[in-house]
């Protein structure tokens, strides 16, 4: 009988709580954050270091600004060097000068062929 009493008294172990756990994890981190903060406040170079890091920050801003100027330069050199390339493939035996224009822009502007004096048809190399 002293065996069917123990069985029956015994009970089953508990399961660990999970909300238990998880609130003595957010209480930590919530301790160290507040440390960290005090040591921030408390530190006399922190100040200096939130400014450089400030300046910091500006200095990446405008690096990344003059990199997006840069490449939109880029983008509308490439549209140019199209419409060039494009002009050029209408009128591929044709002689061509390119030209700064006053907009900042290259054009490609046809040369005519000057004609010899005695009237002969510009000579043509041979292709290979």
């Amino acid at each position: 009988m002293a065996t069917e009493d123990t069985e029956s008294t015994k009970t089953p172990p508990k399961a660990p709580n999970p909300l238990k756990l998880l609130s003595i994890l957010a209480g930590g981190a919530f301790v160290l954050s507040l440390v960290n903060t005090v040591l921030l406040v408390l530190n006399p170079t922190a100040g200096k270091i939130e400014q450089f890091n400030e300046s910091l920050k500006t200095d990446v801003a405008d690096s990344i600004a003059s990199v997006h100027k840069k490449i939109d330069g880029l983008r509308s050199a490439e549209v140019e060097w199209q419409a060039v390339l494009k002009k050029s493939s209408e009128k591929p035996d044709a002689i061509y000068k390119i030209v700064n224009s006053a907009d900042g822009l290259l054009t490609l502007t046809e040369i005519q062929k000057p004609l010899s004096d005695a009237g002969e048809a510009p000579r043509q190399e041979p292709k290979k």
